[in-house]
């Protein structure tokens, strides 16, 4: 869908809520330097922890840690040496890491899209996940991530800046053909192997498949299991968030690990003020860090 044609309301009531996967165009999250592999090399002086897929590792989406490097030296080296092809710059959170990316105050080197500003973990004063996104992707065609379901329930968005990637889908409803293993983040599956003589139950589980191209942002509804190879060298940057369509699911998961503190924060009525404005606008980064969110009137919940 064209962003210029997707309203808010309706990306909540279509996509959101329902648990749809969208690819979203026409967006425009730098308008000022473009966020190249170049920018982040001459941006962010520092060195990063790299992952790489393990197939048999009962982890989240089979990754395991690869070791560290500076990120220019990834960078130049990702696409062509052997070894690194294999290695995956994975979630790098870019508030923590290199703020130095959002500009000089006040901070309008990046804009969160209207669908996304809502985000809860913006709207309470001690929330551990605040500033843990956007965070950066950088792969080979080599790379890629197993069949997995983001932590929390939460919403998940991929904006791409350059490659090409593979997406496979599957509903949150379809957990039972899946070959699930409770309470973990495997799956026995492989979504882009798939052997249906030894999981028969597979063919009874709804397939999205999308082809994601530079400048496009994919969605991925909360608790949906979803795996993602790259076809091209890419980069992109990413962000996971609770809001009016997933705050139930994230609730449900914090009661599952005993984080008390985080169940009282989202149930209080108090601490995070719930619901969506369907007029909400872009916001650069500055202004979506300093919003008031309990001075706001909202109109979706």
């Amino acid at each position: 869908r064209n962003a210029s044609e997707l309203s808010v309301r309706e990306f909540i009531e279509s996509y959101a809520r329902p648990g749809n996967p969208v690819i979203i165009t026409g967006l425009n999250l730098t308008r000022e330097e473009p966020w190249t592999l170049e920018f982040f090399k001459q941006t962010c002086n520092k060195s990063v922890e790299l992952r790489e897929k393990n197939a048999s590792k009962k982890s989240w989406g089979r990754l395991q840690d690869a070791g560290h490097l500076p990120l220019a030296e990834f960078i130049d080296t990702f696409a062509t040496n052997a070894t690194r092809k294999k290695w995956y710059l994975h979630d790098w959170p870019l508030p923590s890491w290199c703020p130095e990316v959002f500009g000089p105050a006040p901070y309008t080197g990046f804009h969160m899209p209207k669908y996304f500003a809502g985000d809860y973990f913006q709207r309470g004063a001690f929330e551990r996940y605040q500033h843990s996104w956007p965070s950066l992707f950088v792969g080979s065609e080599e790379t890629e991530s197993a069949l997995h379901v983001d932590t929390g329930g939460t919403n998940f968005w991929l904006h791409l800046l350059s490659g090409r990637k593979e997406w496979k889908f599957y509903s949150r409803r379809d957990l039972i053909n899946l070959y699930w293993k409770p309470s973990t983040a495997h799956y026995y599956i492989d979504a882009f192997r798939p052997k249906q003589e030894f999981f028969p139950l597979l063919k009874h589980a709804d397939l999205y498949t999308g082809i994601q191209e530079p400048g496009e942002l994919m969605f991925i509804p909360g608790g949906n299991p979803h795996a993602v190879r790259n076809l091209e060298p890419i980069h992109g940057v990413s962000m996971n968030y609770v809001d009016a369509s997933n705050v139930w699911m994230y609730i449900w998961t914090q009661l599952q690990e005993e984080e008390w503190g985080a169940v009282e924060m989202f149930t209080d009525n108090v601490s995070i003020p719930h619901g969506l404005r369907s007029d909400q606008k872009d916001l650069s980064w500055g202004e979506w860090k300093s919003t008031s969110w309990n001075e706001l009137q909202f109109d979706i919940f």
